[in-house]
């Protein structure tokens, strides 16, 4: 079985960001990634799901309240 590895440039591509972005983020999420080597860092496809299905941006529950009941955000905020 052969899982494919993504290099970091190319996933800072897919994401539309710069390399050291996605580096600094590695480091301070602490992403999961493969080391092959000092300075080889690669993503498996799993990886780059897991990443991005726990970085996506969901609504609040406050955002939810103000789309149902028409209140602004910050009266919303006030009554949860």
């Amino acid at each position: 079985m052969s899982v494919r590895l993504t290099t970091e440039a190319d996933f800072a591509e897919q994401l539309g960001k710069p390399e050291a972005w996605v580096a600094e983020r590695r480091r301070r999420k602490a992403w999961p990634h493969v080391r092959l080597g000092r300075f080889d860092i690669r993503y498996t496809e799993r990886q780059i799901e897991q990443i991005i299905a726990d970085h996506e941006v969901r609504p609040s529950k406050v955002e939810a309240a103000v789309k149902d009941s028409g209140q602004t955000s910050r009266s919303a905020k006030r009554s949860a």
